[in-house]
């Protein structure tokens, strides 16, 4: 969408770009959707600036100056408009950040709020100005690279509370041998979609419900509200970032009329929502040690709970202790793991029929 499509707010306009992190394991798959959807869907339109896919943030200035876009129309006033849209989508996030630097984050800061772009070379005697710019984002990353990028001060600043994060610790074991054939029709369609998008242009309208919807939930302080501390400063952008997604979800349908109604307000809640649900799950996958680590961590609290009431413990505590230290879809399997290979046994039933557990015979002996 780019510059042509806004939303105003606040006296003034708001547009569309995003700045989106897949942040999964290593070997998760959050590189196929950027490297076989996202970055061939972006380049079939041959309209739009595509980042190269070794991009560099000392490169950043130099592509999106060259990202110049004018946009004609004779019967509007005025006949044409010109701006800087870049979208730039990265395999690995630490091919652009290899390290923490605050200068590089402050102008990504800027650039997602789309102000001037400035910058002056002094080796070269060359200043960049850029009036109109934009820039979206989507790059693939790690939990344990995020630990060592951004320092924990980081965290309280600009750029990360202006990134969506979507997390999944999710393994899918496939076939070495197994064979997908591409769809080619599906494709060209959603390649189509773009173009239609890519010709759009203008102000959104609020339909009075979705309007009035959005200003509740804005009001009433955005419920459900993340909680988690590292998350505090993301939250004061989260009414910027549903804006954004209730003209996504508009343009995702097929009528493009422009009307934001009730159910693209829904819709884009539902994404924020699913997306925020996880995204704790991202600091808790930063501890190193990983699942081995926990379940020794859980093991010696179990067995010093158990030494000292000499009684099997209810499940629930152990879940509580895990949810502490692993993703919450994690805790469970761990659990399971823990049984499995032994370390726990399961001698009685609460009243509710609940698991308790001790350690085994041997375990204690160890």
């Amino acid at each position: 969408m780019e510059r042509r499509l806004w939303v105003h707010t606040y006296g003034t306009n708001l547009y569309p770009n995003l700045f989106v992190f897949l942040v999964g394991a290593p070997g998760g798959g959050k590189t196929f959707p950027i490297k076989e959807a996202v970055r061939p869907l972006w380049k079939s339109v041959s309209d739009f600036y595509v980042s190269p896919t070794s991009m560099t943030s000392a490169s950043l200035s130099d592509d999106l100056n060259a990202a110049k876009r004018r946009i004609v129309r004779p019967a509007a006033i005025p006949p044409y408009v010109e701006f800087n849209s870049l979208l730039i989508a990265l395999n690995e996030l630490s091919v652009m950040f290899p390290a923490y630097d605050a200068e590089i984050m402050n102008r990504f800061t800027d650039l997602y709020d789309c102000d001037v772009y400035e910058e002056t070379r002094r080796a070269k005697s060359i200043k960049i100005s850029i009036p109109n710019s934009q820039v979206n984002i989507i790059a693939a990353t790690t939990p344990s690279y995020l630990n060592e990028l951004m320092p924990p001060g980081a965290w309280d600043q600009g750029f990360i509370s202006r990134v969506i994060m979507i997390f999944s610790a999710e393994r899918i074991v496939k076939s070495l041998f197994e064979t997908r054939p591409k769809n080619f029709e599906l494709f060209k369609a959603l390649s189509e979609d773009l173009k239609i998008i890519g010709e759009m242009y203008g102000q959104f309208q609020w339909e009075l419900a979705a309007q009035a919807a959005m200003e509740n939930w804005a009001k009433a302080g955005g419920p459900p509200i993340p909680d988690h501390p590292r998350l505090v400063h993301y939250t004061s952008r989260r009414n910027a970032h549903l804006l954004k997604l209730c003209m996504v979800a508009n343009v995702s349908r097929a009528d493009g009329n422009q009307l934001i109604t009730v159910k693209d307000f829904q819709q884009a809640l539902d994404w924020l929502i699913e997306a925020e649900f996880y995204m704790p799950d991202i600091f808790k996958s930063m501890v190193t040690g990983g699942d081995t680590a926990a379940m020794d961590d859980c093991f010696h609290f179990i067995l010093q709970t158990y030494m000292k009431d000499r009684k099997p413990l209810p499940e629930h505590r152990i879940v509580h202790y895990l949810s502490q230290r692993v993703p919450a879809h994690s805790v469970m399997r761990v659990l399971e793991t823990m049984y499995r290979s032994n370390m726990l046994e399961i001698p009685d039933h609460d009243a509710q029929g609940r698991n308790l557990y001790k350690p085994v015979a041997r375990q204690l002996q160890g």
